[in-house]
């Protein structure tokens, strides 16, 4: 930022480029921003700023925050319409968020604790067993129509219900695609919130799960069906 002029305060900069000031004292800054190369420097640079936080509430943004959770680190992201990413195995915070900035090109990416305070607040809940359930928009713009099937059919199974791979591939009327399911399942960027842990295999052992299968049985115990862990 530029140095100041003992002329006059930043706040009167501000209030001249947002349009606050009275009439009196915006002619005289006016006037003095003619004359006054720093003062001028100073408003472009307030301006620039005022753009950049526009496009942030205005335009397609990715917020996140990070948190601690049972599984570690934990970092959770969201779009305007909903939760885009949750992952407890990104390495830091810039791991993660250069993840999403390869994934939302278009889209700022800023860490913004407030607005994400609630996903926190229901995910502890749950790990702390006082929770079954999410009230959580989430975001699967950007993936496939099968993907965003089989996590629709998935996000559907209750609080300690299961489900094969195969059943979730007649639910969306895929029957002969219960691999591709464990595909799809396997790149959900919302794990927990879609409980992709919820599907297993049709003998009714675990199967995969690309966050560690120790997080699954984890999750599962959360929600009492130690019939599924031995």
């Amino acid at each position: 930022m530029t140095g100041p002029c003992s002329d006059y305060r930043d706040e009167d900069v501000v209030a001249w480029m947002l349009g606050d000031s009275d009439d009196s004292k915006a002619q005289d800054l006016a006037e003095h921003l003619a004359s006054c190369p720093a003062c001028r420097a100073r408003a472009a640079e307030y301006r620039a700023l005022d753009r950049s936080a526009g496009a942030c509430r205005e335009g397609p943004v990715i917020r996140w925050r990070g948190f601690d959770s049972p599984f570690g680190a934990m970092r959770v992201a969201a779009s305007r319409e909903g939760l885009v990413a949750l992952t407890w195995q990104a390495a830091s915070d810039e791991a993660f968020v250069a993840g999403l900035e390869r994934r939302y090109r278009a889209a700022p990416v800023v860490c913004d604790g407030d607005e994400l305070a609630d996903a926190e607040a229901q995910l502890g809940a749950y790990f702390d067993r006082r929770r079954q359930g999410f009230e959580l928009p989430v975001d699967l713009g950007g993936l496939t129509d099968f993907q965003r099937a089989v996590l629709a059919a998935t996000a559907r199974l209750g609080f300690g219900e299961t489900a094969t791979y195969t059943e979730i591939a007649r639910r969306i009327g895929r029957p002969g695609a219960s691999r591709a399911v464990g595909n799809a399942l396997g790149r959900n960027p919302i794990p927990v919130v879609v409980p992709c842990h919820r599907v297993v295999r049709t003998d009714r052992t675990l199967g995969g799960y690309t966050g560690g299968l120790r997080y699954k049985r984890a999750l599962l115990g959360i929600e009492g069906r130690t019939d599924l862990l031995s």
